[in-house]
């Protein structure tokens, strides 16, 4: 029996329709104009890896442009290939803001992107597009000359969806940056 202005509870005419999600079936780098920046061209196309995944223990990359010290704090950084945000924010310091972003490839399978020491972030929810701008590049609220921190982890990563620490002698889950984006360009 229904109560005066409610109606009962209409059964579901199936589940609710999946929404498509954005795939990612093309990537680039996440700094400079266009997407003429690789890492083979370091040095001449304006932006190098100053320190590569791996070395030292680092989990990612950090990206600096040719011109040296704090000359790329403020430029754009630009998402590596469609995708969903699902982290934006302040992450503390030595981090700064971050932005992670899950990007669903062809087959289905799940890598995320994360960029650490921004400025300012652009864009902190929902889909974006590949080359649309995330943030600008920062300091980590001043701990670092400023570079672009730049991840990426697959699914198994035991950091999924979360800001974890730059440097580790495990690196199960996260992947050479540079690597998968050229296979995939």
């Amino acid at each position: 029996m229904a109560l005066a202005g409610c109606s009962e509870a209409q059964p579901a005419n199936g589940p609710a329709p999946e929404i498509p999600r954005l795939i990612a079936d093309r990537f680039a780098y996440p700094v400079g104009p266009g997407e003429s920046v690789t890492r083979a061209r370091d040095k001449k196309d304006e932006w190098y890896d100053a320190q590569d995944f791996g070395e030292n223990n680092h989990l990612g990359e950090d990206w600096n442009k040719n011109s040296g010290g704090n000359t790329d704090c403020g430029e754009p950084v630009y998402a590596i290939a469609n995708g969903e945000i699902t982290y934006a924010a302040d992450a503390g310091p030595g981090w700064g803001n971050v932005v992670i972003i899950t990007h669903t490839l062809p087959d289905g399978t799940e890598v995320q992107s994360l960029y650490g020491h921004l400025k300012a972030i652009e864009k902190t929810s929902g889909t974006i597009n590949l080359r649309e701008k995330v943030g600008t590049i920062g300091d980590g609220n001043g701990r670092y000359i400023c570079h672009l921190h730049f991840e990426l982890r697959e699914r198994h990563c035991p950091s999924w969806d979360m800001v974890f620490v730059g440097y580790s002698p495990v690196s199960y889950g996260w992947v050479d940056p540079s690597g998968f984006i050229d296979k995939r360009r």
